[in-house]
């Protein structure tokens, strides 16, 4: 009977090890641009019209994000960051916006992950100023490959806030676009997830354990 027992229970040894080992956390981070997040060294109050700092949002290791306007049709850099207002987006408080033309500035937010990582972009909320009704639209890019992952279409969100739910993820990085008022189109409570991608090798041995302790348990059923 020890004969049948103890290859088992190496096994089974062997197969927590790999789950231990097989790197399965989950990361959640939320810009709701609250806070001191304005400035050079993203640690300054926030007035209305101040760059938000480039270093919002990351997470060391984890997570890289950075933001700015452009021209729609070029691609040309206008602010090198977005920008932070308090209230006034349809019923958001603090959100960012970008540009100075409200027909042809866009604004992007890129989120990369981490070597071994994705990234989820879950949810967001979107706001016009004053009620505008610009007709703006969002989307989500790989950053790598540059295929388009989800579309809201056109919307305008009047007084109340636009809540879109993409669920898109990918280990390249992510690229989320909205425009092309992104002057009067404001964005807040992005919901990001960073998660841990095994490595190919992980799953292949975390197969194989589970064969091994399979085969064991047939044959000692057998005998």
């Amino acid at each position: 009977m020890s004969f049948h027992r103890i290859p088992t229970v190496l096994a089974m040894l062997g197969l927590s090890a790999l789950l231990a080992s097989a790197p399965a956390v989950a990361t959640d981070v939320l810009l709701d641009f609250s806070g001191n997040i304005c400035g050079d060294a993203t640690n300054a109050a926030c007035t209305n019209g101040a760059g938000i700092g480039q270093g919002y949002g990351d997470v060391a290791g984890l997570l890289d994000v950075s933001h700015r306007s452009f021209v729609t049709a070029t691609g040309t850099t206008v602010n090198s960051s977005l920008l932070y207002w308090s209230t006034s987006y349809s019923d958001l408080m603090d959100v960012a916006w970008g540009g100075s033309n409200p027909d042809t500035h866009s604004a992007e937010f890129v989120f990369t992950p981490g070597a071994g990582y994705a990234v989820t972009l879950n949810s967001m909320d979107f706001g016009d100023y004053l009620n505008r009704n610009d007709g703006s639209s969002a989307f989500v890019l790989d950053l790598l490959t540059g295929q388009t992952l989800w579309s809201a279409g056109a919307f305008d969100a009047g007084a109340t806030r636009l809540s879109f739910m993409p669920g898109v993820s990918s280990a390249n990085g992510l690229v989320l676009r909205f425009g092309p008022d992104s002057y009067n189109t404001g964005i807040d409570n992005i919901s990001l997830t960073v998660t841990a991608v095994p490595e190919p090798g992980t799953w292949v041995m975390l197969a194989a354990g589970l064969g091994v302790v399979g085969a064991l348990r047939r044959r000692r059923e057998t005998v």
